[in-house]
């Protein structure tokens, strides 16, 4: 359970163990992304990401703060907020 307002998710295949995944979740009001490890359970907080956009400033899309994968064997994970594009390192669940 969370009270991060989940914005939008991202799984990643696991680079720890075969055939597992982990999930990114970034939030609608706050500034950390949630990190699953869905083979452990393990849950982390990325923090620092800054204030997300305000949904009204984001009409192209009810997702105001969108967490995006880089492909099927990329490590990295982007996600804006209110002045900034940051960018994530998956392998080490942290901000690049």
């Amino acid at each position: 359970h969370t009270n991060l307002h989940i914005s939008d998710v991202a799984f990643q295949a696991s680079f720890t163990e075969a055939h597992q995944y982990n999930v990114f979740g970034s939030s609608t009001t706050q500034t950390d992304v949630l990190f699953v490890e869905l083979s452990s359970g393990k849950v982390k907080m990325v923090k620092s990401l800054k204030e997300p956009l305000k949904p009204d400033e984001w009409p192209w899309n009810s997702k105001n703060r969108l967490i995006e994968g880089s492909g099927l064997f990329g490590q990295y994970l982007m996600t804006p907020s209110k002045e900034s594009l940051f960018i994530l390192d998956g392998r080490l669940n942290k901000l690049n």
